[in-house]
């Protein structure tokens, strides 16, 4: 983000509950993009550690808080986290930029993460989570390669013993959007617990003919043979339809222009059109889906009162589909948008087992927690990837086509079938050691076995290439945590992680003979909870180098090194504050200033002390809630404002800053809770996000309402 420029980023809504006592019985939920301190991640490591007591920035966004912030995907979530920008990518879709670096970041689910996470990322439905945790950063030490910029946790909803719980939301709005969801946990007895999750949703889009449909359910059973065990077993699934999804909208030259704006500019000279605001440039027959299931059993065991072993097993299978035009370009001399048709098949198995052995007791009289673990996975990934032209077509009214039936190198100029094996093995450790009371020390290291088997076949020429790597990272984490007074911790963190040139399931040959790519940062900060926890205040000083990219020589544009680096100083803030009893005030900041440090790319061309795609200027985002005491209400207004981004690395298009306007007002009544809301009120014109090509971007939903209405018993 270009000189040390501020972003406050945006925030989730804040929502108090209505009260019906006095001001001590009150009980706001407020909605920001983190817990209270004394509460535990798990992103943050195995240490059992809260997150006053993590040297790292931590948010975590708790299912309460999804829903009172109307949050409805996991974008919208890890948009709502501090210093997190995502978006749309047609082969990535719930893409991340997280302090500087975009999609340098790791992708779990409970805990557990496979090779090239953002293969499998989807913009899943809110609800099937209990809690998305964020942790900003390197993370490699808790999991494993990919986690330059940080790392973000999925932890679907659980069993909980001991309570009979359930809610139900149906929700309808623009676009005739259509959400129905419920969840129920059932004791049995007073060993064991049944959790069922449900979740179904469609829309038309607010993009001509983008019809989608997404379902996820998940199921859990725990049960507490004897007081010392417990066993939790889960099947978590998901399944999302896109007819003609939407894969951006191209920009154009103004004299082809009907109504330009100001959205998008730059050296190409193009601008991004409001009369294509609701064009679809996809294939008229585009198909583009994806089904998965996850297996999971975790089992607890305290050997002892200090001692505790746990074993965490993993089976994971998803198949996913692109069959579309996803690409999408102006072309000058015609006036015209030319495409590109993809058609990619995903076919992917993956296995994880960790154990570990956690220690909490005291060393010659200090207080000391210990884990230590090995964690073994493997992946069995196959890939049809065919790439082929679609033609061009009119920027208004486009003539569609149909995709392309026979798989003939007529209709594909590419045609490859790839196959791709990773296994890796690594063994972690982690300690916190209580100096004194107030001072805590946190360390850990995680040493990783990689290898890497690749199988390329050019389906029209029949040619193969056979190649593989091994890897062999060791990554680690210093820091500590110093309490000046009840509340409040002062933090400060040194960590090193490393991550591949590429995605690991996707490398080149040319690239799997380099080796991972190292990054490192420095972190220090403060935390403090103040006012009997009425005002809740984190902000943190970082700075993130990552060095070993590829670049090339000038003096001779053809030879590729890793030579390259970037680097990402900045801070951050965030603040939660209820003045008064009927009243919450939430804000959230980021200073950011990220470079291309050293990058040469193709023709001997100098990227140097360019911004990174995908990584805003500013953000700012303020949001107030206020819930009269004398009736059933409960209302919020936010603002969030995000600054300039560019499409690519030479920044020669940029995507302006925009603002965004959110309201709404929820009536508790009896039966049930009835929140009208209105998103972006001032129907702002912008774009949010880019794709893969200089000029193409995603544009931002207009103006929408909905009505939802929720209920707990």
């Amino acid at each position: 983000m270009k000189n040390l420029a501020l972003s406050v980023s945006a925030l989730a809504l804040i929502a108090p509950l209505h009260a019906q006592a006095e001001d001590a019985e009150r009980d706001p939920i407020i909605v920001t993009a983190t817990i209270p301190l004394q509460d535990q991640a798990e992103i943050a490591g195995r240490l059992g550690l809260t997150l006053a007591e993590t040297p790292a920035s931590v948010s975590v966004i708790s299912q309460d808080q999804m829903q009172a912030a109307g949050l409805r995907s996991a974008i919208e979530v890890m948009n709502a986290a501090p210093g997190v920008s995502s978006g749309n990518l047609p082969g990535s879709i719930g893409s991340v930029s997280m302090r500087g670096f975009h999609r340098a970041v790791n992708y779990l689910i409970d805990g557990a993460r496979m090779a090239s996470s953002d293969a499998g990322i989807r913009n899943w439905d809110s609800w099937s989570f209990e809690r998305i945790e964020v942790i900003k950063g390197p993370a490699s030490v808790t999991s494993g390669e990919g986690a330059l910029a940080g790392a973000i946790n999925f932890v679907p909803r659980r069993a909980k013993p001991g309570e009979f719980s359930g809610e139900v939301l149906a929700s309808y709005g623009s676009f005739d959007s259509v959400r129905l969801a419920g969840d129920i946990n059932l004791p049995l007895g007073e060993t064991a617990a049944l959790h069922g999750n449900a979740v179904w949703s469609r829309s038309s889009g607010w993009v001509d003919d983008t019809d989608s449909r997404q379902f996820a359910g998940t199921a859990s059973l725990l049960v507490k043979p004897v007081e010392r065990l417990s066993i939790t077993l889960s099947a978590d699934y998901a399944r999302d339809d896109y007819g003609t999804a939407y894969y951006g909208t191209p920009g154009v030259s103004r004299a082809v222009a009907r109504d330009p704006s100001n959205a998008v500019s730059g050296s190409a000279g193009l601008v991004l059109d409001r009369a294509m605001r609701r064009v679809n440039f996809d294939v008229a027959d585009g198909d583009t889906n994806s089904e998965s299931l996850w297996l999971r059993a975790r089992i607890n065991y305290d050997l002892s009162d200090r001692v505790t072993l746990t074993s965490d097993s993993s089976w994971y299978t998803a198949d996913r589909l692109w069959r579309d035009a996803d690409e999408y370009g102006f072309d000058a001399a015609s006036g015209l948008i030319n495409r590109s048709t993809s058609l990619i098949t995903h076919d992917h198995r993956f296995w994880n087992q960790r154990v570990q052995l956690a220690f909490d007791g005291p060393i010659a009289g200090h207080r000391n927690r210990f884990t230590l673990g090995v964690e073994a996975a493997g992946t069995e990934f196959f890939t049809k990837r065919r790439f082929g032209s679609a033609g061009l077509v009119d920027p208004f009214n486009p003539a569609r086509g149909s995709f392309p039936v026979a798989d003939t190198p007529a209709n594909f100029g590419t045609r490859q079938d790839v196959w791709a094996d990773s296994t890796s093995l690594a063994v972690f450790a982690e300690n916190a050691f209580n100096v004194t009371p107030e001072w805590l020390l946190v360390g850990g290291v995680r040493f990783d076995d990689i290898g890497l088997d690749r199988r390329v076949v050019n389906v029209t020429s029949g040619a193969e290439q056979i190649y593989g790597q091994d890897y062999d990272p060791l990554t680690w984490r210093v820091g500590t945590v110093y309490t000046l007074a009840p509340g409040t911790q002062l933090y400060a963190q040194y960590s090193r992680a490393v991550t591949p040139v590429s995605g690991l399931l996707f490398l080149s040959a040319g690239n799997a003979a380099f080796h991972l790519t190292s990054g490192r940062s420095w972190e220090g900060g403060i935390k403090a909870a103040l006012w009997g926890n009425r005002l809740t205040v984190t902000a943190a000083l970082f700075d993130i180098r990552q060095d070993d990219i590829l670049t090339r020589d000038p003096a001779n544009p053809a030879v590729v090194f890793q030579g390259g680096s970037i680097q990402s100083t900045g801070g951050e803030v965030a603040l939660e504050w209820r003045p008064a009893a009927e009243w919450t005030l939430g804000a959230q900041a980021t200073l950011l200033d990220a470079r291309l440090k050293n990058l040469v790319e193709a023709g001997g061309i100098d990227r140097s002390g360019n911004r990174p795609p995908n990584v805003p200027e500013r953000q700012a985002g303020v949001t107030l809630g206020w819930a009269p005491r004398a009736l059933p209400l409960r209302m919020t207004a936010a603002m969030m404002h995000k600054g300039d981004a560019y499409t690519d690395n030479a920044n020669g298009v940029r995507l302006a800053a925009y603002t965004t306007f959110d309201a709404s007002i929820s009536w508790d009544s009896p039966l049930a809770t009835v929140t009208l809301r209105g998103r972006n009120l001032t129907d702002s014109f912008h774009a949010e996000w880019s794709g893969y090509a200089s000029g193409l971007v995603f544009i931002g939903a207009p103006r929408s309402v909905d009505v939802t209405l929720s209920r707990r018993f």
